[in-house]
C-alpha cells in the first residue's frame, strides 16, 4: 500500500483527533522537546526539597517519620497486608511455578516470564535472554526505536521490569514466606534503580510500562514497609522512583492517548497511584486531576455499550478493567468517587467477560492479541484463568460476588479488604448463549458444549485476520481454538510474527492463498473488517442458531462473499456450514486448529478422530459441488513462509497443535460443510437437492437430524430453512433472539 493511501486510511478509520495527537507527539521528539525534558540525571540529583511542597521534612529519618505519622488511606494499612484465609491458601494451586517456587528463584536473581517461564539466567535489566540479544543502557528512552533487531522483541526486555515478582514478595508473608520477603525485594528494587537511572535506557520507553511497574512496587512497598530492610534511605529512594514515574507518564500522556488503547488506562492509573502515596509533592494535585480525568473519559471512550472492548482483545480488555478497577478504588479511598456512570460501564465489562468465560475452568477464548500482560496478579489462579477478574469488576460495581467462594477470591482481599470476600452472593447462574452486538461476540450454548462466533463490523482498529472466527469448547476443552499471539517481533522470522495475525492462524476460510487485509504497520491493518450478523436463535429446545457473513474478500480482486452458518444439534454436534459465494474459479482452504490430543486422520472419508481426556472426538468436512483435493492435518511446520499447526496460550511459547487444512479448487458458489461430533462419529450427508433447497440429514446415537438448507446463493434470506429431527415435523428455526444485549 502507497503512503498516500496510508496516510488517507489513517483519516478515514482513525481520525483526525488520533492523527493530531499523534502528529504533535512526532513534532516535539523531531524538534528535541522529548530530549530537554528527559535529560537524564543521577538518582541523587532527585532532590526531596525540590520536588515537594514547602514544610515537607526532607531528612531520611524525618521524612521517614513525617510518612509514617501521615499515611494516606490506601488498600490496606501500612506494613500490614490483608489476611488471606486459608481455604484460598491452601487451595489447589493452578499457577505454575508455585508462589514457593518463584521465590526460590527471586532467591537466585531470577523472575518469571509472562506468568510461565522461569529466566534462563539472573536478572540483567538491559538483557533478553529469551531472544539472546540486549538493549543500549546509555541512551534516552525517546532516541530508541521500539523495534530494532539487536534488541529483539520488547515485551522480553520488559516484562522482568514490570515486576511481578514485587506483587509476589508482597503476599509473600500472608501465605507463609514472610521471612526473607523484605530482603528480597529491596535487593531488586535496589538492582534496578543502580541499573535505570531516570530516562535513559529501554526500560523507560514506554509510559504503560512504567506506570504497571509503578503499581507493582508499590503493592510491595507498602506491604513490607515495616521490614527492618525498609531504611529511612529506601524511602527517599522510593520517592524519587514514584516522582520520577509520574513525572515521565504526565510529560508524554499525550501518546497513550492517542493509541486508543489500555495504555491510558494504565497511564491515568499510575498518576493517580502516585499521587495518592505521595500528596506532599508539588505536583501531585495536577497528576491527580490528570488522571482521574483521563480514566473516565477513556472508559465512556474505550468500552462498547455492551461491555466489549475497542481493542479487539480478551486479555487486553483484562489489562483494561485492572487499570481502571484500581483507579476507581483510589478514588473511592481519596474521597473522590467518579461518575456512576463509569462504574455502570466496567459492570457491562465484567459481565461481557463472564458470559465469554468456559465455567468450568475460567478460561476465555485465546481471542485477539494478547502480549502476556497482567497488571495484578494477585493469586493463585493461572494466567488465563479471568475469574479474579471478573469476580474483582463485578464487586466493584455492585459490591457483591458473583461467582463462589474459590482462589480468585484474593483478589477482592487485596483490592477491597478481607470483609469482600465474605460479601454477599448474587443467585447463583451460568453464562448463557448471548450476543454483544456492538462488539460483534455471539455465543451459543449447551450444558457440556459451547461456541464464541465473531462477526463484527470495525469501528476500532482490526488486530488480526479474523472475520467469522469460531472456538469450540466441549467439557473445558477447547477442542477448536485460537492460536493466541506468541511474539510481536521475531527477528529474522517475519513469518512466524504474520502467522499469528494472519487468516491461518483462525477457523476461517482463506481465499486464493492470500489475507484479505494488508498490514500496514507491526498493529495495523486496512481495511478494516466488515461483517454483518444475519440470523441469531437461541430459543430452540434442540437446535441452536448463528448465521452471519463478512466482506472482507468481496472486493478486487476476488469478488467473493464469505457466509458461516454456525448450528448446534443438542449436546451432541455441531454444524458448520460455509457458503462461498462468487463467480469464477477460485482456491479455498478451510482450517481448524484442534485440541492438541491424540488423533487420527481418516483422509478417505475426510475425518479426523480425536482421542480428548473427556471423550471421543471427531471433525468431517464435506464440500459441494466440489469435493476437496486436499485433507491434511499439519502439526509444528515450521518452514519459510509456511508456518502452519502452533499455538501460543501464553505469550513467548509456541507450542505445537494438529490444524486441519481441508483445500478446494474451482468455480463458485462452493459450500463446505464441517460437523464436529462430540463423544460420537457424527457426519452429514447431502440427501436430495429442490428448487426450494438442499436436504442434510446428520445422524446421532439418539436420532437423526434433517436440515433443510438455501442453497449457496447471495440472494439466500437464510441458509438453515428449517430443522427436524426423526420424532418431529419439519418446522422452521426458532426466530431471532439477541438476548437483550445491544446498544
Amino acid at each position: 500500500m502507497s503512503p498516500f493511501r496510508i496516510a488517507y486510511n489513517v483519516l478515514r478509520y482513525l481520525g483526525p483527533r488520533i492523527a493530531w495527537l499523534r502528529a504533535g507527539v512526532y513534532l516535539g521528539k523531531a524538534l528535541g522537546v522529548s530530549r530537554r525534558r528527559f535529560a537524564p540525571r543521577p538518582w541523587g540529583e532527585l532532590n526531596l526539597g525540590e520536588l515537594t511542597r514547602t514544610g515537607t521534612p526532607t531528612e531520611p529519618d524525618a521524612y521517614v517519620d513525617f510518612k509514617r505519622s501521615n499515611p494516606p488511606a490506601f488498600l490496606f494499612e501500612l506494613g500490614h497486608p490483608p489476611a488471606v484465609p486459608e481455604a484460598i491458601r491452601e487451595a489447589k494451586v493452578e499457577r505454575q511455578p508455585s508462589l514457593a517456587d518463584r521465590l526460590k528463584l527471586l532467591g537466585e536473581d531470577r523472575c518469571i516470564y509472562f506468568f510461565r517461564t522461569p529466566s534462563p539466567e539472573p536478572i540483567d535489566w538491559h538483557a533478553n535472554p529469551i531472544d539472546g540479544m540486549r538493549s543500549d543502557p546509555g541512551k534516552i528512552w525517546c532516541d530508541i526505536p521500539d523495534y530494532l533487531p539487536e534488541q529483539g522483541d520488547p515485551r522480553m526486555l520488559w516484562e522482568p521490569s514490570r515486576a511481578a515478582w514485587a506483587i509476589d514478595l508482597a503476599r509473600a508473608p500472608v501465605h507463609g514466606y514472610g521471612d526473607d520477603a523484605g530482603r528480597l525485594f529491596w535487593r531488586w528494587f535496589d538492582s534496578w534503580m543502580e541499573a535505570n537511572p531516570p530516562y535513559l535506557g529501554f526500560q523507560w520507553k514506554c509510559g504503560q510500562e512504567s506506570s504497571v511497574r509503578m503499581i507493582a512496587i508499590a503493592m510491595g512497598f507498602w506491604s513490607l514497609a515495616n521490614d527492618a530492610t525498609a531504611t529511612p534511605e529506601r524511602w527517599l529512594q522510593f520517592a524519587r522512583f514514584s516522582w520520577a514515574t509520574g513525572y515521565r507518564v504526565h510529560k508524554h500522556i499525550n501518546y497513550a492517548l492517542s493509541q486508543k488503547n489500555n495504555h491510558a488506562m494504565s497511564e491515568a492509573c499510575g498518576l493517580m497511584l502516585i499521587s495518592r502515596l505521595f500528596p506532599e509533592f508539588r505536583d501531585s494535585a495536577r497528576w491527580w486531576a490528570k488522571g482521574r480525568h483521563v480514566l473516565g473519559q477513556e472508559i465512556h471512550r474505550q468500552t462498547y455499550a455492551d461491555g466489549s472492548y475497542l481493542q479487539q482483545s480478551m486479555n487486553y480488555e483484562r489489562v483494561m478493567l485492572h487499570g481502571s478497577m484500581l483507579g476507581l478504588r483510589l478514588a473511592e479511598l481519596a474521597g473522590e468517587p467518579v461518575d456512576r456512570s463509569v462504574y455502570d460501564r466496567l459492570g457491562h465489562c465484567g459481565e461481557f467477560l463472564f458470559q465469554m468465560m468456559d465455567p468450568d475452568t475460567g478460561r476465555l477464548p485465546q481471542y485477539g492479541p494478547n502480549d502476556g500482560a497482567w497488571v495484578l496478579p494477585l493469586s493463585e489462579c493461572d494466567f488465563n484463568d479471568f475469574r479474579p477478574a471478573i469476580q474483582a469488576v463485578h464487586y466493584l460495581c455492585h459490591r457483591e460476588r458473583l461467582l463462589p467462594p474459590g482462589p480468585w477470591d484474593e483478589d477482592l482481599i487485596w483490592l477491597f479488604g478481607p470483609e469482600a470476600a465474605e460479601a454477599r452472593q448474587a443467585e447463583p447462574r451460568r453464562p448463557t448463549s448471548s450476543a454483544f452486538e456492538v462488539g460483534g461476540y455471539y455465543t451459543l450454548r449447551r450444558p457440556d458444549t459451547w461456541a464464541m462466533i465473531r462477526c463484527h463490523t470495525y469501528r476500532d482498529r482490526t488486530g488480526q485476520c479474523d472475520p467469522l472466527q469460531l472456538d469450540l469448547w466441549w467439557r473445558g476443552q477447547n477442542i477448536l481454538q485460537d492460536c493466541g499471539t506468541y511474539h510481536y517481533s521475531v527477528p529474522g522470522r517475519k513469518d512466524i510474527e504474520r502467522y499469528f495475525k494472519s487468516t491461518a492462524a483462525h477457523n476461517i476460510v482463506e481465499i486464493d492463498g492470500e489475507d484479505p487485509l494488508e498490514l500496514v504497520s507491526r498493529f495495523l491493518f486496512f481495511p478494516w473488517t466488515r461483517a454483518e450478523r444475519r440470523h441469531f436463535s437461541t430459543a430452540g429446545d434442540d437446535v441452536i442458531w448463528f448465521e452471519g457473513e463478512h466482506y472482507d474478500y468481496d472486493r478486487r480482486s476476488w469478488k467473493v462473499l464469505v457466509r458461516r452458518t454456525v448450528v448446534c444439534l443438542g449436546d451432541i454436534a455441531w454444524v458448520v456450514v460455509d457458503d462461498l459465494l462468487g463467480e469464477g474459479e477460485h482456491d479455498a482452504v478451510l482450517r481448524w486448529h484442534m485440541v492438541d490430543v491424540p488423533h487420527q486422520v481418516d483422509g478417505e472419508n475426510n475425518v479426523v478422530h480425536l482421542h480428548t481426556p473427556s471423550g471421543e472426538a471427531f471433525v468431517t468436512v464435506t464440500g459441494h459441488p466440489t469435493p476437496s483435493k486436499r485433507f491434511e492435518v499439519v502439526r509444528g511446520r515450521d518452514e519459510q513462509g509456511r508456518v502452519q499447526g502452533f499455538a501460543s496460550p501464553y505469550y513467548g511459547e509456541r507450542l505445537l497443535i494438529p490444524t486441519l487444512e481441508v483445500a478446494f479448487h474451482g468455480r463458485l458458489p462452493q459450500r463446505v460443510v464441517t460437523v464436529i461430533g462430540l463423544g460420537e462419529h457424527v457426519r452429514a450427508r447431502r440427501v436430495a437437492s429442490q428448487p426450494n433447497g438442499e436436504h442434510w440429514e446428520v445422524p446421532t446415537s439418539e436420532t437423526v437430524y434433517t436440515m433443510r438448507l438455501a442453497g449457496p446463493r447471495r440472494g439466500a434470506d437464510r441458509t438453515l430453512l428449517g430443522c427436524s429431527t426423526a420424532s418431529d415435523v419439519v418446522r422452521s428455526p426458532a426466530s431471532d433472539v439477541s438476548e437483550g444485549r445491544t446498544e
